[in-house]
């Protein structure tokens, strides 16, 4: 054996290492090609068995269960291989996303009526004369806090029901925080006055706090407050003058309206409205109207006396007629009257005491 590793030049320690190298080099080859690629690992099919009585012909239907990724990793060139755990395939699917996307929107709705970027801390207004819109604010603000949950119905009831003097309320919202009001107000004609507190009518028969500059007007003194309409004549006359209402648009200017039904208004009986009214083209110099819930509408003399007309002014000129000639009877018996009633034509008396 020592004469052949001579005659071919070589030691057979040298044929040994030469044999071990090209052992390491096939396996580290391999080990490149496993890392490269994963190794495929038979998928394991399991069995259900169903049956639907104890003698039926079992049902066999297989499952498929998805195979785990094996990765190999080598170090080096010495043929060492460092086997990784196995990996879970993560497929894909629609429920996933599903679930991710309602995560997502919970948390951006979350953050929108959280954060102090959106929450409500202007309010203007148009239209308005008497009234600021710093009055005005709180009442926006105490009904909702941020502008994407703002309740457009909630929001113009409160306000109408805060200030009476607004009609045909259209709310809009403006990015980030504020809330934009067109409102037109109603002017008194009329200024009622009862146990030392006093209100404003307007024309449509609404009744309004004083506030503001009302000019001015004419007073009807009284002792007891103002007759509320029925709630009949109130809801027709709530009907005349819809309130218009803007949809809550997001960071836009357009608005779209859709009637409402108005907040609760207190309305004068529409009666009495009209009898102060034709009852003011009558007034002499100087008198002030008065009402009584028994004689009706009448006026405070200069010259010391109240005369009353009832509530039913169709005939006024006649009752007016009436009136001064029972005056110029009493002025010529030298009588001085502290009341006189035409209320009723057929049975007028008049009262010294």
């Amino acid at each position: 054996m020592t004469s052949e590793s001579n005659r071919s030049g070589t030691s057979r320690a040298d044929s040994i290492r030469q044999k071990r190298q090209q052992s390491n080099k096939q396996r580290v080859s391999t080990v490149r090609q496993q890392v490269t690629r994963p190794a495929t690992v038979q998928a394991h099919v399991t069995t259900t068995v169903r049956r639907t009585s104890p003698y039926a012909t079992p049902n066999l239907t297989g499952t498929r269960v998805a195979p785990a990724r094996k990765m190999h990793y080598a170090r080096g060139a010495n043929g060492v291989e460092v086997r990784m755990p196995a990996l879970p395939s993560i497929q894909f699917n629609w429920q996933t996303a599903s679930a991710f996307l309602a995560f997502c929107l919970l948390i951006l709705v979350i953050l929108l009526n959280s954060l102090d970027t959106f929450r409500i801390s202007s309010v203007q207004v148009s239209g308005n004369k008497r009234i600021a819109a710093a009055d005005v604010t709180p009442v926006v603000v105490g009904v909702t806090r941020s502008i994407f949950t703002v309740d457009r119905s909630k929001t113009i009831d409160a306000v109408q029901d805060a200030f009476p003097e607004f009609s045909d309320i259209r709310l809009k919202v403006s990015f980030p925080n504020t809330v934009v009001l067109s409102v037109k107000e109603r002017q008194p004609i009329l200024a009622w006055t009862a146990n030392g507190q006093t209100q404003w009518i307007a024309s449509d028969g609404v009744v309004m706090p004083t506030r503001g500059d009302g000019g001015t007007l004419m007073t009807i003194d009284s002792s007891v407050a103002v007759p509320a309409a029925s709630l009949a004549l109130a809801d027709s006359a709530a009907g005349t003058s819809s309130t218009d209402t803007g949809t809550v648009a997001a960071a836009t200017d357009t608005t779209t309206q859709t009637p409402a039904a108005p907040a609760a208004l207190q309305y004068i009986d529409p009666q009495i409205l009209q009898a102060a009214i034709s009852l003011t083209a009558q007034l002499p110099s100087g008198a002030t109207l008065v009402y009584d819930p028994v004689s009706g509408m009448g006026w405070n003399d200069p010259q010391g006396w109240q005369v009353y007309f009832g509530l039913d002014l169709s005939n006024v000129a006649f009752k007016q007629s009436e009136y001064q000639a029972i005056l110029q009877r009493l002025q010529a018996l030298g009588i001085k009257p502290i009341l006189i009633s035409v209320a009723h034509v057929d049975a007028p008396y008049y009262r010294t005491e």
